[in-house]
């Protein structure tokens, strides 16, 4: 993962309340099992301690067509030793209503079955580069942090994306 994005990403979030963006990357053409990330996508959310929401719909963008779904991130007031019964219903979602993420390629695979247990995911190694750069995409149409209007904000709302840099968690613009 470029660390410009990570930085980045850290920044724009607030410590108390959960941020999420999507991960799009590719693999190396000497190697398919390496996956780089280089893009993060910031939809529209909201969120508190405990879980962001997101839409339904994952985005749609010329500059997403050669990359990959490989899956989300968010931050979280404290550490997990393994990954949360919400977290693993949320990615789980996110597999099924969307056709573009492929369960073999995302950091953390799910259990189709159901239910849940710490061994129904599992983790795989990131690393972190300042090598190369990624970037990001921000809604092209509202702001990213719904929080401060969060009756705007709908599961299945339409959003386009386009690039640029997000804006700061406590910016005016949200």
């Amino acid at each position: 993962m470029p660390m410009n994005i990570l930085k980045k990403f850290i920044c724009v979030s607030d410590l108390r309340t959960q941020v999420a963006g999507y991960l799009y990357g590719k693999s190396p053409p000497d190697n398919p099992q390496v996956k780089e990330i280089r893009c993060i996508v910031m939809p529209p959310q909201w969120g508190i301690h405990q879980q962001v929401h997101l839409p339904s719909t994952l985005p749609e963008h010329d500059f997403l067509n050669c990359l990959e779904p490989l899956g989300w991130m968010h931050t979280q007031p404290n550490e997990q030793p393994q990954l949360s019964p919400e977290d693993l219903t949320a990615h789980t979602n996110m597999l099924e209503n969307s056709k573009q993420w492929d369960r073999e390629k995302c950091f953390y695979s799910s259990n189709p079955l159901g239910g849940y247990l710490p061994t129904h995911y599992q983790k795989v190694q990131m690393l972190l580069s300042d090598q190369f750069l990624g970037f990001y995409m921000i809604p092209d149409n509202c702001p990213w942090n719904f929080n401060f209007m969060g009756v705007r904000h709908a599961r299945d709302m339409k959003y386009g994306v386009k690039l640029g840099p997000p804006k700061e968690y406590y910016h005016e613009e949200h």
